[in-house]
């Protein structure tokens, strides 16, 4: 995933449903503790908890227009 790609939502998040579509506009290198958290939970796939911020089409019941959001919750959809 890069930045301009479309995606869709795997997972729900508060505000957020599961399917909703979005633009990648920034890619970033986790935290620290993010990284150990995964390791600890056994998530240790290669870029699976890059952080992706995203601008969602159409709005959120939240009313935020972007997330910070991991890779894993994310499916690529155009790009």
């Amino acid at each position: 995933m890069q930045i301009g790609n479309l995606i869709r939502t795997t997972r729900r998040i508060a505000g957020v449903p599961v399917g909703s579509l979005a633009l990648i506009i920034k890619v970033e290198e986790p935290s620290t503790e993010i990284i150990e958290l995964a390791f600890t939970h056994g998530d240790c796939r290669v870029g699976s908890n890059l952080v992706h911020t995203v601008q969602f089409i159409g709005g959120t019941t939240s009313g935020r227009p972007t997330r910070r959001m991991l890779a894993r919750d994310l499916e690529v959809i155009s790009g």
